[in-house]
């Protein structure tokens, strides 16, 4: 019973993943502002002679942020972890080893 709803829940999530990303992706494909201020910068900063000018042109109009994430794939008991950053990874091992406490507490022979 309690297998049936994890694995369940575990479909569910899978699912709900995707249907995030498509949505996630098509709305970013609709937002084209970032490249115009981007090539607005670069033409500010190309176009100055003044140091000034270029700083406030290229610290201005435009902000890159940075995007930190990580995954893990269970293969079994045994995760695979991925992150781009250390704070992003010790949230998924911190995650990994959950998972495979509730998979050995579930799952075991009686």
């Amino acid at each position: 019973m309690v297998a049936q709803l994890l694995i369940f829940t575990g479909v569910l999530c899978i699912i709900t993943g995707f249907i995030l990303f498509f949505i996630a992706s098509f709305m970013s494909s609709s937002d084209n502002s970032s490249g115009v201020e981007y090539e607005y910068a670069q033409h500010q900063v190309n176009n100055t002679n003044n140091s000034e000018q270029i700083r406030k042109a290229s610290e201005g109009v435009f902000k890159r942020s940075e995007i930190r994430g990580g995954g893990i794939i269970m293969i079994g008991p045994i995760p695979i972890i991925l992150g781009t950053d250390s704070k992003s990874a010790q949230i998924v091992i911190m995650l990994a080893i959950v998972l495979m406490l509730m998979a050995f507490f579930l799952f075991r022979q009686a």
